[in-house]
């Protein structure tokens, strides 16, 4: 009888093994492929929507100083301050950019304006606050105690540079102060810088930041309110 046909027609161990071997490497493969598919998709999807909060805030921000009023009574007044080690400026100023939020508010075409930072007591980053109060003929110096409303959150910095004709750089900048010390002085900077930093998803992620800058040609002022 034929020893050869006597053989079993089945797998030996070694093709067994080799096989598996095969099966592992290319389901790596694609579970690598799958997992650098789906975090690009995440990454995305994370920049867009801090693209969307930065485009939100700092459009709000420049249509606010850029119908800012500086009148009898307006004023701008801008604070550098830091909460921890994050630099979390404010500034606070009258414009005519008031936003009517509901019927019962006070139909004004001149309002203060502030611009307030808390630190997320969960996320440890920066929340930007908007607060527009309607224009009083009257105006108290105390800063307003309410934060006003939520406008950007997942912030690591926010940064306000006010720019003078010659090259100076200042931190802060008070309109009122600077009238009483030199009534000839401009009561504008030349230009006011705004900068937003955002954090990535992790912290292996780069920050990004985001600029932009409102300028008062000649820092002339509006005309008096009636």
């Amino acid at each position: 009888m034929n020893k050869s046909a006597q053989r079993s027609s089945g797998f030996t161990l070694l093709e067994i093994l080799m096989a598996i071997s095969i099966f592992a490497i290319v389901v790596s493969l694609a579970y690598g492929s799958y997992r650098a598919t789906f975090l690009i998709i995440d990454t995305t999807e994370s920049q867009t929507e801090i693209y969307n909060k930065a485009s939100i805030a700092m459009d709000r921000i420049s249509s606010d100083l850029g119908s800012l009023y500086l009148g009898t009574s307006g004023f701008l007044q801008g604070k550098t301050q830091n909460i921890g080690n994050k630099e979390a400026d404010t500034i606070r100023f009258t414009s005519t950019a008031h936003l009517i939020l509901n019927k019962n508010e006070q139909a004004a075409g001149y309002a203060t304006i502030s611009y307030t930072v808390e630190e997320d007591p969960e996320t440890k980053t920066l929340r930007l606050f908007r607060l527009d109060k309607a224009f009083l003929p009257i105006e108290s110096d105390e800063p307003d105690t309410k934060r006003g409303l939520l406008l950007c959150d997942g912030l690591e910095e926010v940064q306000i540079i006010y720019h003078l004709s010659q090259g100076e750089q200042r931190d802060n900048w008070d309109s009122k102060e600077i009238q009483k010390s030199d009534s000839n002085a401009p009561k504008l900077p030349d230009r006011i810088e705004i900068s937003l930093l955002f954090m990535g998803q992790d912290e292996e992620a780069q920050p990004i930041r985001f600029t932009t800058a409102v300028t008062f040609p000649g820092t002339v002022p509006r005309e008096e309110m009636p």
